[in-house]
């Protein structure tokens, strides 16, 4: 049997203090957040929202992209170098991530670029003990499925968060003609967005509608299909993380504390319908 550790995503709370946002996720069953550092407004005050979340026994990931504009490229691999070393080290702090998801390069980056912005990350992990997983994402060099496969055999090492909704976003499928691809990245994926998109957009307008059922049962197949390789490979211990976000991902009603218990509410759902449905034997 595998154990599931749902995480909630800090993303669209930021407006919210520490305290009172650790107390609703503690509440509502998660072991722990997402967590994106440089979106905070206080970026440097580490060190009390670490004991806020070590006082409530919660953990946590960091979602990551370099921060900043880069002048050119050597530039960007200095920023990620710097970046993530900073986060990697949190630690410092009392409390160290379980491990990062890195949103890195662009999606027209070169073979050669990418395989560097690979080697630094592998730099910092080596150096902290962090794990850092791609994040496969719009907009950066793991924004479809198709990529991967080249840059896996030149980094073999290679270690991914799936956040399938962006692959069938970019491809405007569900990858039908490609499932023994998907099939065979499953066992390189080392945590899971449980965001739910569509041929058309990342995310769904609302997970929870019936007429979004078939949508909703397409990637419960493949986080099913996950955790089935994971137990193969003897792991017992996943992570996921409801990953819903606020406008514009989330279509708003103008008003932010709506938005905000609307992305709360899809999160649970979503939460809910995961415990209800996934198989862990």
């Amino acid at each position: 049997m595998v154990d599931i550790q749902f995480f909630y995503p800090r993303w669209g709370a930021e407006h919210t203090a520490w305290t009172d946002f650790l107390d609703r996720v503690k509440g509502a069953g998660y072991q722990g957040i997402e967590w994106y550092p440089y979106g905070e407004k206080n970026k440097n005050d580490y060190q009390q929202m670490l004991q806020s979340l070590q006082a409530r026994q919660l953990r946590y990931s960091i979602v990551f992209a370099v921060f900043g504009r880069a002048k050119d490229f050597a530039h960007y691999l200095e920023l990620l170098e710097e970046q993530l070393t900073e986060l990697a080290n949190l630690g410092e702090f009392g409390l160290a991530p379980e491990f990062i998801s890195a949103q890195v390069g662009r999606e027209y980056y070169t073979s050669e670029q990418i395989l560097a912005c690979l080697a630094v990350c592998a730099k910092v992990e080596q150096q902290t003990g962090i794990p850092i997983y791609q994040e496969t994402h719009r907009n950066k060099w793991t924004y479809g499925i198709h990529r991967i496969p080249a840059i896996k055999e030149q980094f073999p090492g290679l270690k991914l968060t799936l956040d399938i909704s962006h692959w069938y976003c970019v491809s405007e499928s569900y990858l039908e003609d490609q499932q023994d691809l998907l099939t065979s990245l499953l066992s390189d994926v080392r945590h899971v967005h449980t965001r739910v998109g569509h041929t058309q957009g990342s995310q769904l307008s609302d997970v929870s509608n019936p007429l979004f059922e078939d949508i909703v049962k397409i990637h419960l197949a493949v986080w099913q299909q996950y955790i089935s390789e994971q137990i193969q490979l003897g792991r017992k211990k996943l992570t996921f993380t409801t990953e819903f976000g606020p406008p514009p991902y989330l279509i708003t009603s103008g008003d932010t504390a709506k938005d905000y218990e609307e992305q709360w509410r899809q999160n649970l759902w979503i939460k809910k319908y995961l415990m209800d449905h996934l198989k862990t034997i």
